[in-house]
């Protein structure tokens, strides 16, 4: 019956998902490995505005549930802290100066209930500009075991990176903008849009070309040219 059989199949899905959620625990080793490495660098991470992390069970009121890792979503968020801009603004609420800063860039790992792994990174959130983008994804794991230290160290190069690239002294150059649309276009969230920008460029190039072909060939029929 197809009821059997299709209660085997998800059987089977939920000993899967928890195997990988299990694997999450190996995982929160390696990122943790690569970090306490970065953190040796205090003095360039001082231009990031330091460095820090937290886990989904650093939380309440899972830290104090007694869940172990498979038994909730599992995260880890390694975030900057504050960079000072070096120019006031006007605090509308307070009515008062305050000195414009940039804070909580952010790569993160995240895990869905049947374990796969999503990885992101998000902008400096800052009172003296906006980034389009809100977070984008730059990698996608069918499981934790999936992610190698290679990989976490590469994800980090990302992180630090686009740091820089949507730091407000720094989000206005164009090579830093071109880094940041190609890591959108990495996104699967983002390629949809992105053809479709494409396909109405091309039309309007398209119409153009042809518009301009038609013009050329009148002219040239009536011994204009």
């Amino acid at each position: 019956m197809s009821v059997a059989k299709y209660a085997k199949k998800m059987e089977s899905a939920d000993s899967m998902a928890f195997v990988r959620r299990v694997m999450w625990k190996s995982l929160d080793g390696r990122i943790r490995q690569v970090f306490d490495a970065h953190l040796e660098h205090k003095s360039a991470l001082n231009h990031f505005g330091g460095l820090f992390i937290r886990r989904a069970y650093d939380e309440e009121p899972i830290r104090s549930s007694g869940l172990v890792s498979f038994q909730h979503i599992n995260s880890i968020h390694i975030f900057t802290g504050h960079r000072l801009l070096g120019v006031s603004l006007v605090d509308q609420e307070k009515n008062r100066l305050k000195i414009a800063c940039e804070t909580n860039a952010q790569l993160w790992y995240s895990q869905g209930p049947s374990g796969q792994v999503l990885v992101f990174v998000a902008p400096y959130k800052s009172d003296a500009g906006e980034i389009e983008e809100k977070e984008i994804i730059i990698g996608k794991y069918k499981e934790p075991e999936s992610v190698s230290v290679d990989d976490v160290k590469r994800h980090f190069r990302v992180f630090f990176k686009y740091c820089s690239c949507t730091s407000q002294h720094s989000a206005n150059s164009l090579l830093h903008f071109l880094y940041r649309k190609r890591l959108m276009m990495s996104d699967f969230r983002y390629r949809s849009d992105f053809r479709a920008k494409a396909i109405n460029v091309a039309e309007r190039v398209a119409i153009l070309i042809v518009g301009g072909a038609a013009v050329w060939a009148s002219l040239y029929a009536g011994g204009k040219i």
